[in-house]
């Protein structure tokens, strides 16, 4: 199961409004121009893939998450800076999986640390992380932004 306790590894003062995200992510990041930005807190950013989310026929709603951390986070014993993950969301239960993540020790997806899939969903109810994510993905579909399946590279 993929436990996400993270937990700040050190305390700095993260950007409090979304000037100051823009002047860190300049800083910090590259490459992220196409990946929309779904919200921020005091650990980070989370972005959308550029592809998009997909309606399942199932009802569920799948896509890729990118986290961007403004100080490293030990997760289960290791440290990291960014992430992607793999996501299925229940829009009605308003609930979410994570169906594979991958790690990395370095901002930008750089220094893969460890990548997991998950046998099967294991499902978490709706909070203060993901509340962000679940709404803009199921947000996408309601409103037609994205079809079947994601657009052709």
């Amino acid at each position: 199961m993929l436990a996400l306790l993270l937990a700040p590894a050190a305390q700095a003062a993260a950007p409090a409004n979304v000037p100051e995200l823009v002047a860190w992510a300049k800083q910090h990041l590259s490459g992220i121009d196409d990946w929309p930005l779904l919200g921020f807190n005091a650990l980070g950013l989370t972005l959308a893939s550029p592809a998009g989310a997909t309606l399942r026929p199932s009802g569920l709603v799948e896509g890729e998450i990118r986290q961007e951390y403004f100080e490293p986070l030990e997760f289960e014993g290791r440290i990291m800076r960014s992430m992607t993950a793999r996501w299925s969301v229940d829009c009605p239960r308003q609930r979410y999986a994570i169906l594979s993540m991958t790690l990395y020790a370095r901002n930008n997806l750089r220094d893969r640390v460890e990548e997991r899939t998950e046998a099967a969903p294991a499902w978490r109810a709706r909070d203060a992380l993901s509340g962000d994510v679940i709404d803009a993905m199921c947000d996408a579909v309601r409103n037609g932004e994205r079809l079947d399946e994601p657009p052709s590279p």
